[in-house]
């Protein structure tokens, strides 16, 4: 894949099934083959990585054709709400939706060509690489749980010295503060490393293999990104959590087992501009959140799910430790 003029350029151009005025700006912005039949999309020339951008009615008619399986990824572009984009997840095929809002953003030229990259790439995915140069930030390693309201605050403060609003200041507080308790407290008892404890307790993780922490931001955009050393979060849990989340009626069943309803999970998806998640199973559970600063007009918002299988477990059951004994 190269980029020109601004443009994403892939050795196989995407195929495009999506209505205009959505198909268009696509088009624009990737160099996509804009196709407007079932005939012409399964026709399209395809090799394991092309991309497939399709909408709601397109979704549908690629979802009744169960005896055809596409090589390569595909993209939800959806014109409804989170709820409608979260039910889409039904498909196991399907783990990256856009809204129409993001299509038109500003930020989508440079998150589309994020996404496409890491789809069509050769390279292990990185999630801090879509940090690009013009983000200016901060990165730490956590060991301590017990050390993670201070890092917050020196987060609050750098933010606020960028001058972001309080309002996504507050937002990305909350992530934070949601990722980095899953990281210590539900990620380990999840993994089998680590008995349940109350958050209060000091949760202490190996030296070298610590909390990764990254946050920053740019002109129109403020990032948080959150790396544990586990690998225990299942796409099929995330997509339970979101989908009682996701219920219209907002009767949340609590789950006991791991983390509550998973309302902070939810809180993050309905807050944030773009959420990406990485699962190496058993070596990491990476999450960037990308918040616009100023978006004026529909809220623009995508998620993208990578999930792969790996070998043996990081951490055996002794690594994670309390770092005193519960009272």
């Amino acid at each position: 894949m190269t980029i020109s003029n601004n443009v994403i350029v892939t050795e196989v151009r995407p195929v495009i099934w999506v209505s205009e005025p959505l198909r268009r700006t696509l088009c624009e912005r990737t160099d996509g083959t804009a196709v407007s039949s079932v005939k012409e999309f399964l026709d399209a020339t395809r090799d394991p990585k092309t991309v497939s951008f399709v909408d709601a009615a397109s979704l549908a008619t690629v979802a009744s054709i169960d005896h055809v399986t596409l090589p390569g990824p595909i993209i939800g572009v959806c014109e409804e709400s989170l709820q409608t984009a979260v039910g889409w997840l039904q498909y196991p095929w399907l783990s990256h939706v856009v809204n129409s809002a993001m299509v038109e953003h500003p930020m989508a030229e440079q998150h589309l060509k994020n996404v496409l990259r890491a789809l069509t790439g050769t390279s292990q995915l990185r999630l801090l690489d879509w940090l690009e140069p013009t983000v200016i930030g901060r990165r730490v390693r956590l060991t301590h749980s017990n050390k993670r309201v201070a890092r917050l605050e020196r987060m609050r403060e750098f933010f606020e010295g960028k001058k972001v609003g309080n309002r996504t200041l507050e937002l990305l507080q909350d992530v934070a503060e949601e990722l980095l308790t899953n990281a210590f407290y539900d990620a380990p008892v999840a993994a089998g490393a680590l008995k349940p404890v109350p958050r209060t307790e000091d949760v202490a993780l190996p030296d070298d293999s610590a909390c990764d922490l990254a946050y920053g931001c740019r002109d129109d955009l403020a990032i948080l990104r959150v790396r544990d050393p586990f690998g225990a979060l299942t796409r099929r849990r995330l997509v339970e959590v979101l989908s009682r989340c996701a219920r219209t009626d907002m009767t949340v069943e609590v789950d006991e087992t791991m983390g509550g309803a998973g309302l902070g999970l939810w809180r993050i998806f309905s807050g944030a501009s773009f959420v990406a998640i990485s699962v190496l199973k058993n070596r990491h559970t990476e999450f960037l959140v990308g918040v616009a600063k100023r978006s004026a007009g529909p809220r623009p918002f995508a998620f993208h799910l990578f999930f792969k299988d790996s070998g043996k477990r990081r951490l055996s059951d002794k690594s994670v430790v309390l770092a005193s004994k519960p009272k």
